[in-house]
């Protein structure tokens, strides 16, 4: 049984390995045959996966080269054909074969091939035909032409667009994908760029009456000429320093003291602007805010204004006041302040010394011929709390006394009485001038003293000192006060000393070496040329203002670039309009926007120039006047003047802005803030500037409105204390342009480099 059991048991695993033999056999040629399609649709992967890198390498180089056809291009424009010349150069560089495997169309103002003239060619027109095409590109400038668009040789117009589209096509051939019906894959790419290097550019200026109040010296510096040829300041003018020459052959610098003597009287007279020490700062970049300071002032008569004879001009000091940017009263930004008897006393009131030697024993009284302030002499009242007018403090001291108050000075009346260089006998204050007994001490002779004055009212001026034993106290029966029309005699001989004495004084305006410095005021680490001391910078904050605006006018490329300028007060807008450089037919020459000597020259740079350097300030703040010219300059006539157009034809009202084709900007500086509107509807929504109840201000934010409508693109820069930021800042933030502040004028080079630094070529898709 048991052998029986083991058989059957040997006979059923036989038959069943037999029957898993059979069954692998057969299972082993179906694995086959899936191995084989699995291998087929594998080389499908490995072809598709090498066609379709074919086909992205020729992508990433078509992105590549169609950018740099497009940046290349662009920066051409407005004159289209040479923007596609320039684009067809960059795709050769980036190895696309044109006009052998390479179709070009153009859309836009190009040559025609069938007729060979300069048209606008509304579709896409095979420009360069390739033999054996493979690749197409199509530059467009014609769907960003302006609606002024014209397109003619005769008129040198060669088109107005200010963007440029590259697209192209190229047909890469498949290798393995061609077994599955796909022969040529097209690959395309396009991009777009915008021209913004191409600038119409407009300054909007503040010239009002705010615009000279930190001026330090008045008629230091004197323009001779407005001839276009010497426009550049200081060369269309001279400087006009104190004359060291004509100081040591008077012998004002004698060692030894010499009296005028009339009998038994004895006067030492002195020039106010030839003293001992000044501890004044002016040095704009070393002044505090809030601090006063004397100065040198010089005045001329009418005849002499043009007259370099040092001996005849005048010249006096004057405390510089506080600017109230021609308000009656304050408060307002403070550049200096009224100061106080405890001021002086405390030593904090700007001083100046006077040293004397008095060859007489006794009384020597102490004279000065000056003037009060103007109406922005105005102090705090501890009483009150209020602002009082009071224009006639001076505050003296001899040697180590305690100072005491002067108030018996005639005072001037006018906005600007510290202004313009004034002589006694050419101002409107002509009559203001006076002889002051300030008091008398007691003196030995031949022991040297030291008069101590220190300022008190704002815009407070001393042209002379008088010390002397002639008791009389009535100016008019003094013969030595009375002579030439109270103007007093000439100073005396040894009457200077210290640093009026000392060649690197800044009122001298000489080349001197460091040796040469005999007292400690003046000190200098190297040779320096003292007319560059900021005493001689003319007429501030305008000098600097304008010559940072003729700096910014001249880094513009002539070119490709156009600027205009407006001056604006509350009176009547100086004006220079853009020009349009290849309208003019100048494209090869662009020299001749500055060079005076050509033939009738267009409106040009040399124009601009000169209407900067031509500006003088006066007069109140009218921004929105300024800023509605400025449109109007970039071709833009907002409120439908009569008479202005866009032509560019050279008559009146005639602009020359370029619209689309170039990149309108309007720089607006001020000082202060708006008191005055053109009137009309910028005034009629008083919701455009809810803060306050100024039509003022309304028509401010009217026009920039208007800008951003026309797609203007405003900065604002505020020049100092005086401004309304807010208001500057909303008028930039409606344009989507930019606020600056400007602490002072010399930071306005920086703020014009931030401003262009803004403006750049870019692509946009």
């Amino acid at each position: 049984m048991v052998t029986f059991i083991k058989k059957l048991s040997w006979s059923l695993a036989s038959r069943l390995l037999g029957r898993s033999i059979r069954s692998q056999q057969r299972e082993s040629g179906q694995s086959l045959i899936v191995l084989a399609f699995a291998f087929l649709g594998l080389i499908a992967l490995l072809g598709l996966a090498l066609d379709l890198g074919l086909l992205y390498v020729e992508r990433i180089r078509l992105k590549r080269a169609v950018d740099a056809a497009t940046l290349a291009g662009v920066v051409e424009l407005p004159s289209e054909e040479q923007a596609f010349t320039r684009a067809i150069e960059y795709l050769r560089l980036n190895n696309y074969d044109v006009g052998n495997d390479v179709s070009i169309l153009v859309r836009g103002c190009a040559t025609d091939p069938s007729s060979g003239e300069l048209t606008n060619l509304i579709t896409p027109t095979l420009y360069i035909t390739a033999s054996n095409p493979r690749a197409t590109f199509i530059l467009d400038t014609y769907s960003f032409q302006s609606e002024t668009h014209d397109c003619s040789l005769a008129n040198k117009v060669f088109g107005t667009a200010n963007k440029i589209a590259v697209t192209g096509t190229v047909t890469v051939t498949m290798n393995f994908m061609q077994f599955f019906g796909f022969r040529t894959v097209q690959a395309p790419d396009s991009a777009v760029a915008q021209n913004i290097t191409n600038l119409d550019v407009v300054v909007v200026f503040d010239n009002s009456g705010s615009m000279q109040g930190d001026t330090i010296c008045y008629d230091c510096w004197h323009e001779t000429t407005n001839d276009v040829e010497t426009y550049p300041f200081p060369s269309n003018g001279y400087y006009s320093p104190i004359s060291y020459t004509v100081l040591t052959n008077l012998n004002l610098c004698s060692a030894v003291s010499e009296p005028y003597v009339s009998g038994s009287r004895r006067y030492i007279i002195m020039e106010a602007e030839l003293y001992s020490r000044n501890d004044s700062v002016w040095d704009r970049a070393a002044r505090q805010t809030g601090r006063g300071y004397w100065a040198l002032q010089r005045g001329t008569t009418g005849s002499r204004r043009s007259s370099s004879i040092e001996g005849d001009r005048s010249a006096h000091v004057a405390h510089h006041p506080y600017w109230t940017y021609g308000q009656s009263s304050p408060p307002a930004p403070l550049l200096g302040r009224f100061y106080t008897l405890q001021d002086a006393q405390n030593n904090l009131a700007p001083r100046l010394e006077y040293d004397f030697t008095p060859d007489w024993t006794g009384d020597a009284f102490i004279w000065i011929r000056a003037q009060g302030g103007g109406r922005q002499s105005f102090l705090v009242d501890p009483v009150g709390n209020n602002f009082v007018r009071d224009p006639r403090k001076l505050y003296w001291a001899v040697d180590g006394g305690t100072p005491v108050e002067n108030s018996s000075a005639p005072d001037c009346n006018t906005t600007y009485d510290y202004a313009g260089g004034y002589n006694p006998d050419t101002t409107t204050c002509n009559n203001r001038w006076g002889w002051i007994r300030l008091g008398s001490i007691s003196v030995t002779a031949d022991t040297e003293y030291v008069l101590k004055l220190w300022a008190g009212s704002p815009g407070y001026e001393i042209d002379k000192i008088v010390i002397t034993n002639d008791s009389r106290s009535s100016a008019s029966q003094i013969g030595v006060l009375t002579y030439d029309s109270n103007r007093g005699r000439p100073a005396t001989v040894g009457s200077a000393r210290r640093s009026a004495c000392d060649k690197c004084n800044p009122i001298f305006g000489l080349q001197v070496d460091p040796s040469e410095c005999t007292t400690p005021y003046h000190l200098v680490t190297e040779p320096t040329n003292r007319l560059a001391d900021d005493l001689f910078s003319d007429r501030e904050p305008l000098r600097t203002s304008q010559e940072a605006t003729k700096r910014f006018v001249k880094r513009l490329d002539p070119q490709y670039d156009q600027v205009g300028f407006v001056g604006f007060d509350s009176g009547i807008e100086v004006q220079s309009e853009l020009v349009c450089i290849r309208r003019q037919g100048i494209l090869g020459n662009p020299a001749a926007c500055y060079d005076p000597s050509v033939q009738n020259p267009p409106i040009s740079y040399t124009t601009v120039l000169q209407t900067i350097e031509n500006q003088r300030a006066s007069g109140g703040t009218d921004i929105a006047e300024g800023m509605r010219n400025g449109l109007e300059v970039l071709g833009i006539n907002v409120d439908g003047r009569g008479g202005v157009d866009n032509l560019c034809d050279g008559t009146p009202g005639s602009a020359c802005g370029r619209g689309g084709a170039a990149k309108r900007v309007m720089i607006l500086m001020t000082d202060g803030s708006p008191n005055n509107n053109p009137g009309g509807a910028c005034d009629d929504d008083p919701s455009l500037w809810p803060y306050n109840n100024d039509p003022d201000f309304d028509c401010v934010i009217y026009y920039a409105k208007k800008a951003r409508q026309a797609g203007v693109v405003v900065y604002t820069i505020g020049l100092g204390n005086g401004v309304e930021p807010e208001l500057l800042q909303a008028v930039a933030d409606e344009t989507r342009g930019t606020y600056f502040f400007a602490p002072s004028p010399k930071d306005l080079d920086a703020i014009f480099d931030q401003i262009l630094s803004n403006i750049y070529v870019r692509p946009i898709r």
